[in-house]
């Protein structure tokens, strides 16, 4: 799979939460590195997002697992293309929303004050 086809790819509300969730820690970074003296509380906020992100990505796992059979049941039966192709697309926003909650973490590391 092409990773612009990976990043592309997924429930798209979902998509659109992840990164704007990644959008908002990147600001809060800026913030962060801007003004240091206020960096543990824009920690906080950046390790929340972090926690948000885990969260809707095993919120989307399930629901598209819940969408997946339930066309499976509609087609009256397991067919293998409908099976591993519905079941490939659902893994996809999870693992963005994974590797998103990576990078917002890393964002969340604390900077060294220079005295």
């Amino acid at each position: 799979m092409p990773f612009t086809e990976f990043l592309t790819n997924g429930d798209l509300k979902f998509v659109i939460i992840l990164y704007a969730f990644l959008i908002t820690a990147i600001i809060y970074f800026i913030k962060k590195t801007a003004n240091k003296s206020e960096q543990k509380s824009y920690n906080l906020k950046i390790n929340k997002l972090v926690n948000w992100s885990l969260l809707i990505s095993i919120f989307s796992l399930l629901l598209g697992l819940m969408h997946s059979f339930y066309f499976i049941a509609k087609a009256k039966g397991i067919a293998n293309h409908l099976l591993f192709g519905g079941l490939s697309n659902v893994i996809i926003t999870p693992v963005l929303g994974v590797a998103i909650a990576m990078i917002i973490k890393l964002l969340a590391t604390p900077l060294k004050e220079n005295n």
